[in-house]
């Protein structure tokens, strides 16, 4: 027995180090399983804080009661004394923020500011404490003076603060300011909850300002198509209830609009709409330019005649105007019935068509006829100032007619003497007719009709009209008249450019009273043939020259002059692409220039 007993001590040894390593493992077991606890017990409890978080936030539509619920469960998941939300003012960035949103958690107070209430507050207050401007980890002050916090006064003591940035995807949207007493101190815990609350909060908050962005770009949606409704009616009324009519074209030339207007000339709209518009003119060959089945030259005003449905022919101002290129540049413009009655609107049973090109229609076929007669009545008016004159040109022929008709009836006259007197008779005879002739042509209503005129000609012709009118008995009458191999060609009415010398010329001899000189040039200048008219009168003040073309100006005295033949001698002038000025100072006589389109003599 004494002999087996060292034998059993020796088995028992290994077996009391086997048991320690055994119990050395359990303990590390045991504190391995307890830190696995701990880590699921913290876990367990950060999940319990997102839900929390999430369920808070997860019903909030509108920044104002996302903030509300942030700040309500941020004060009661963490002990606080208040909370601040602060936004980038227009997301510019950490520095430039807006206070919108604060909470007093011991009076559970909230408080929420739209951008124009909300105070501005700069992360420059901080100092040298600043972060960066991309910070998106939680920065904590233990104990930081009151003007560090941004609902602090100056009165508070010591507080300790953190700055918890709220972020999606390493973009800053804004920070929340928690506030408590330094004696309070925020501890690694609360920082480590506050973490976890910025990423779920800043999740929220991105959804809502987007949310927030989405209903602001909706409502400026809105008023710019309430706008865009106003405007374009205001447009279409513009449209419907203008003087003139109006026509929006396709790019081949077909009416895709037309107005309230159009219906003056007999079509209906049927008759209208889809049709080429250059079917509806008298001559449209004579557009340069503008060809069948394309669209007219754009910005050009056109003179044209324009058949109705009864077959008037009406003389009519086409302006053409390139309003839009293709569909991305012109809203499409209606071609059905206007709800108003128009021809032409929204709905319409053509659908939407996009007009590129307008053409505005102005009917002059009335005021071409007043016109016509305004001019038809100076030259009336003219004529009373040739009369006199006309009087004293057939009075001596007459009176040499009858001295010869005398001498015949007393007889004894030879062969010889009595053909002598009978070819003086007749030579009187002719230039009493040339002058009655002249005078009756002038007199006549002029019918427009345009020829090719060589002005070298056609000046001395007008000019012995009145050359010889007591008027001009004292007047030298000058021609500078450029005489060259080829002649000086316009296209013009013969009868107007009468009416034009005629006008300038007894307005020179009644400036002169009766005395002086008039000249008449003729040059060539860059396409054009200018015409001279000097005189050796007083001149014209600048303020006379200033109004000497507008109608019914005159500076004569009442009842001598009707202030229309310069306005109408401009308006000529016009009417053949010329132009016409003055130069004039005071007793420096005065010096009109015409300007009128030189022809080549093939047209």
């Amino acid at each position: 027995m004494a002999a087996s007993m060292p034998d059993q001590g020796g088995q028992i040894a290994p077996e009391l180090e086997k048991l320690k390593e055994l119990e050395a493992k359990l303990d590390i077991y045991k504190s391995t399983l307890t830190e696995i606890y701990e880590q699921y017990d913290q876990k367990l409890e950060e999940l319990s804080l997102v839900r929390r978080i999430g369920d808070a936030l997860r019903t909030s539509r509108s920044l104002e009661t996302l903030s509300q619920s942030l700040l309500e469960t941020v004060a009661h998941e963490v002990s606080v004394d208040r909370l601040v939300l602060m936004l980038g003012r227009d997301r510019k960035g950490p520095n430039q923020l807006l206070i919108r949103a604060a909470y007093w958690a011991d009076h559970e107070i909230f408080s929420f500011f739209e951008p124009i209430r909300a105070v501005p507050w700069s992360l420059g207050v901080l100092g040298p404490l600043a972060p960066d401007e991309d910070f998106l980890t939680p920065l904590t002050i233990m104990s930081a003076s009151p003007e560090y916090d941004p609902l602090g006064r100056p009165s508070d003591s010591q507080r300790s603060l953190v700055f918890l940035p709220l972020s999606v995807r390493h973009k800053l949207l804004g920070l929340m300011v928690l506030s408590r007493p330094d004696t309070h101190p925020f501890s690694p815990e609360d920082e480590r909850m506050l973490a976890i609350m910025s990423d779920q909060a800043g999740a929220a908050l991105s959804n809502v300002l987007l949310f927030d962005d989405l209903n602001r770009v909706n409502e400026r949606l809105r008023e710019s198509e309430s706008r865009a409704r106003q405007v374009s009616n205001y447009l279409q009324r513009l449209l419907e209830t203008a003087n003139d009519a109006m026509f929006t074209l396709s790019q081949d030339g077909h009416i895709t609009y037309a107005n309230r207007k159009a219906s003056q000339w007999g079509w209906s709209r049927e008759e209208l709409l889809g049709r080429e518009f250059r079917s509806f003119l008298a001559d449209p060959d004579r557009i340069r330019g503008w060809d069948a089945g394309s669209p007219p030259p754009a910005d050009q005003v056109f003179e044209a005649v324009l058949i109705t449905s009864s077959g008037e022919r009406r003389d009519v101002i086409l302006s053409t105007s390139q309003v839009g290129t293709d569909e991305d540049d012109l809203p499409g413009l209606s071609v059905g019935a206007a709800g108003d009655g128009g021809l032409g609107g929204p709905g319409g049973e053509f659908g939407d068509v996009y007009a590129s090109w307008m053409v505005l229609v102005s009917d002059m076929t009335d005021r071409k006829y007043l016109e016509r007669q305004l001019i038809h009545s100076e030259k009336l008016a003219s004529i009373g100032l040739l009369a006199a004159g006309v009087a004293h040109e057939v009075g001596n022929p007459l009176s040499a007619i009858s001295g010869y008709a005398q001498i015949l009836e007393a007889g004894g006259n030879s062969e010889e003497e009595r053909r002598e007197y009978l070819d003086a008779i007749i030579n009187q005879t002719g230039r009493i007719q040339k002058i009655l002739r002249e005078l009756l042509d002038y007199s006549r209503p002029s019918q427009g009709l345009s020829e090719l005129l060589d002005m070298g000609e056609a000046l001395p012709r007008t000019m012995s009209m009145i050359q010889a009118q007591r008027v001009f008995r004292n007047i030298e009458v000058t021609f500078d008249l450029d005489e060259e191999h080829r002649p000086h060609l316009v296209v013009m009415d013969r009868d107007h450019l009468a009416q034009i010398v005629i006008i300038i010329a007894m307005n020179a001899a009644q400036a002169m009273k009766g005395e002086g000189r008039f000249g008449i040039g003729l040059s060539r200048d860059n396409g054009c043939v200018r015409l001279k008219f000097t005189d050796t009168g007083p001149g014209v003040p600048q303020e006379v020259v200033d109004r000497i073309f507008d109608p019914f100006f005159t500076t004569k005295s009442p009842g001598e002059g009707t202030g229309l033949g310069l306005s109408i001698c401009q308006r000529l002038v016009d009417s053949y692409h010329g132009r016409i000025d003055i130069k004039s100072a005071p007793g420096k006589g005065a010096l009109f220039i015409i300007s009128l389109p030189e022809c080549d003599g093939d047209q």
